[in-house]
Order: structure tokens, then C-alpha cells, then sequence
């Protein structure tokens, strides 16, 4: 065999969406095949919404998966042959196997949110935001315990629409607007941010309106990871909560794609080095 990435057998994965030239993604799988030993590359494939179709066509004869972003999470759906239950009661796909040229969508953001939260035990659950990050939330939250989620968006329909299916997974659920996260935010053990506020690429220094419910004993987990430290997670620290930064979902969601994909058991170890690879990518 030649050496890792460049023989005969070399399996091909990578990430399709727009925009995602500054990706983690390819860094982060790369390091794990690295270090498992695997002969396989990962590449990213900026891919906006109308290419979509024409891309899920050549990678199913291609590629032994691949992994899916914003903003094509949702409109990959009716592209496959089937999902697995997570992905189908969320209604969002990041992971798609590719078996005989049959396309098998997964949710793995889940699993990473999981995986962030282990150790805790969440009974009332905040979560700003109210999109497919959100919805992956929920869904952690309700297999790790919790009892009762607070959704809250600067639309409140939104917000409305996820509460409803939130009970549907036998969740008690309430819908708010922002103007009240901070005082729900104070009654819960668990914030979530599942919005791009804070994030470089949309509001730096910004942060979702729960700061003064910040408190002792809370766990507080922000899906942002550039920057690691946000304004949120800054104020969390000071106010004595555990914090959890969106570079932990990150590669957690990866390596679950790649235990689908090839079989590779996501390890505490497996995760330090992805997530090494990671921050030496965001130096770059």
C-alpha cells in the first residue's frame, strides 16, 4: 500500500455547502484517519444551493460519504433514499453515507451536543435559537434527562413551531421571546446557543440577552468556535457556571460521521487529537 491518502484504495469523504473555505472540517478528519491508521482523505466542496442536486449525484458514485452544512442541511433531504430515525425526526441531515450508490442521511449534531452535556444531568434547558442547531438540541436534551426546554427567538413563531415538537418528544416546552431569555435563563440549569450570535463571521462581541441569568451550578454551551471564548461563555466563566465551546460539538459531530462511515469508535483520545488539529487549524 502507498502512503495514507494517496493509493489505489484511498477512500474519498468530505463537506459539501457554501460558504466553507475556512472549514475545520478536512483538518479534523484528516487527523483522525491519521491516527487510526485509515487510508482516506476528507476535502470540502464549496456547494450553494442551486449546485446542490448536481453535486449529491456525482458524490454518490464518488464518495464513501460525506458530510452536509448550512445552508443545505434541510434541502438535502429529498435527495436521499433514506434516513435514520434521528435525522428524520429532526429533519436535518450532516452526515450521509454512501453504501452501493444508496444515500443514508444521519444527524450527528445530536450526538455532539450529547457528548458535550455528558456528566451533566439537564432538567430545565434554555435555548436560544430555534433553527436546526436547535432542533439537535432538543433532541440531546431530551435522551440526557431534561424535563422541560425554553425556547426562545427573536421570532416567536419560530420559536412557537419548535416548542410544538419539542412536546411531541415528551418534553414539556414553552416558547418566548429574547426580551424574556434572561429571566428564563436564571430558573435553568442548562443555556444553549443555537444562533451565530457572538460569532465572528456575524456579530462579534455580541451575545445572546441572557447575561444577567447567568449563574453558580449552570452549564452553559455556546455552538459558536470562532471565536472559542465568546462574549457568553466570558460571562458564564465569571459567574461560576461550567462552559462548553462550540469546537467540542464540532468535532464530536465528526466523529460520529466517522464511526458511520468507517467504524471508528469515537474516543476521548481520538477527540484531543481532532480537536489539536483544529486549533492548529484556526491558527493557520
Amino acid at each position: 500500500m502507498g502512503a495514507l491518502g494517496c493509493s489505489p484504495s484511498t477512500r474519498l469523504y468530505g463537506l459539501i455547502g457554501s460558504p466553507i473555505s475556512h472549514s475545520l472540517s478536512p483538518a479534523i478528519h484528516c487527523a483522525v484517519y491519521r491516527a487510526a491508521g485509515i487510508d482516506a482523505v476528507y476535502l470540502a466542496w464549496d456547494t450553494p444551493q442551486e449546485k446542490l442536486e448536481e453535486r449529491v449525484k456525482a458524490l454518490r458514485n464518488l464518495a464513501g460519504g460525506f458530510n452536509v452544512t448550512i445552508p443545505l442541511k434541510e434541502a438535502v433531504l429529498g435527495l436521499l433514499d433514506s434516513l435514520d430515525e434521528a435525522a428524520e425526526a429532526i429533519g436535518a441531515v450532516n452526515t450521509v453515507s454512501v453504501e452501493d450508490g444508496s444515500l443514508t442521511g444521519y444527524n450527528t449534531d445530536y450526538l455532539g451536543v450529547a457528548e458535550c452535556l455528558r456528566g451533566h444531568r439537564p432538567r430545565v434547558a434554555l435555548i436560544v435559537g430555534a433553527g436546526g442547531a436547535a432542533r439537535a438540541a432538543v433532541y440531546a436534551l431530551r435522551d440526557l434527562g431534561a424535563v422541560k426546554v425554553i425556547i426562545a427567538n427573536r421570532s416567536l413563531g419560530r420559536a412557537q413551531r419548535l416548542a410544538e415538537w419539542s412536546k411531541s418528544l415528551g418534553l414539556d416546552a414553552l416558547a418566548v421571546s429574547l426580551s424574556e431569555a434572561a429571566g428564563w435563563a436564571s430558573r435553568a440549569d442548562t443555556v444553549v446557543n443555537a444562533t451565530p450570535l457572538g460569532s465572528e463571521a456575524c456579530c462579534p462581541g455580541e451575545a445572546p440577552p441572557v447575561l444577567d441569568g447567568l449563574h453558580e451550578g449552570q452549564v452553559v454551551f455556546d455552538m459558536v468556535y470562532r471565536p472559542l471564548e465568546t462574549l457568553l461563555l466570558k460571562r458564564a466563566r465569571e459567574a461560576g457556571a461550567r462552559t462548553v465551546d462550540g469546537l467540542c460539538m464540532l468535532v464530536w459531530q465528526a466523529l460520529y460521521a466517522d464511526k458511520i462511515w468507517l467504524g471508528v469508535e469515537p474516543t476521548s483520545e481520538l477527540y484531543e487529537v481532532a480537536r489539536r488539529a483544529a486549533l492548529d487549524a484556526m491558527k493557520a
